[in-house]
């Protein structure tokens, strides 16, 4: 398994191993794939007194362009009760919301965001490659969407890798500006990446954090985030949720994660059927982009 050439090789040998170790299992555990709407809304209850969230990813991103502040303003408009962002750092030192290491995905630019000081990512259109009405959307900073939210909805925010390596300080800026706009108690940190996680916890911060990752290979102590690791989940005891991909949140494993002190939010399922039958398997919370369908009591 070393010899893989990518994550998404490996990712994609961990799926098949646990799939085909899961497949007893799977019927009637695993969320349906079809809905005979999917524009549909449908409303959600609260599972027997128990709380559950809504997340919007990277803003209501089926909306507006995904992780501007279009998309932003969008979500503060439905039911959810967070909205999910990406941070990145610019190359003179300030926390940038988009989601990928590149800018050529989602702008009309290239390069890599470490490589690009704010005002040369200022300069690209965030918006024109997702719809033409969004012209002139640009990259926000962190900082541009605390004020929008100014804690209307709770924040998740992603803490990501750069292109080649880690950010210097990515951690330590990213919790000052959240100190400067007063948003701890309505932000929660997470990241796919233990040296992030570890950084944070280290700087003895009360913030909360989720871990995030594909999920566990039933029976063996064997999970992916971003690569294969073996052992417990205990390492995570920091952390309040490990946030876990839907092809993997089985009632079972959802119980398992409980039962070890954790809560869950299960990445990125749209159908609000399957939304609601992953609430039904234990979900704390379900990440989306289209929460605008999602209706709540």
């Amino acid at each position: 398994m070393a010899g893989l050439a990518s994550t998404t090789e490996r990712f994609t040998c961990f799926l098949k191993i646990s799939l085909w170790l899961l497949l007893p299992a799977l019927v009637g555990v695993v969320v349906s794939c079809t809905s005979s709407d999917p524009n549909a809304k449908v409303s959600l209850m609260q599972k027997n007194g128990r709380k559950i969230s809504v997340i919007a990813h990277r803003g209501a991103s089926y909306l507006a362009p995904e992780n501007t502040l279009a998309a932003v303003k969008k979500a503060l408009e439905t039911s959810a009760d967070f909205i999910e962002i990406d941070v990145h750092l610019s190359k003179d030192g300030q926390v940038v919301v988009i989601h990928d290491a590149t800018v050529d995905r989602t702008t009309n630019g290239t390069g890599q965001v470490a490589q690009l000081t704010l005002e040369e990512l200022k300069e690209l259109d965030a918006g024109s490659k997702t719809d033409t009405a969004f012209a002139g959307e640009r990259i926000p900073t962190l900082a541009q969407v605390l004020k929008t939210v100014k804690g209307k909805k709770k924040l998740l925010i992603e803490l990501k890798k750069g292109e080649q390596d880690y950010y210097e300080g990515l951690e330590q800026k990213t919790l000052d500006v959240l100190k400067a706009h007063n948003a701890t108690d309505w932000c929660v940190l997470q990241s796919f990446y233990d040296p992030i996680l570890e950084r944070i916890w280290q700087m003895d911060f009360m913030i909360p954090t989720h871990k995030l990752m594909m999920g566990k290979i039933p029976f063996l102590p064997i999970f992916f985030d971003h690569e294969f690791k073996f052992g417990s989940l205990d390492r995570y005891h920091e952390a309040a949720a490990i946030n876990i991909h839907r092809h993997f949140a089985s009632k079972s494993f959802i119980t398992s994660l409980h039962n070890q002190g954790f809560k869950t939010f299960v990445w990125t399922e749209d159908d609000p059927k399957n939304i609601q039958q992953l609430f039904q398997n234990g979900a704390d919370g379900v990440i989306t982009n289209r929460p605008e369908l999602i209706e709540k009591p």
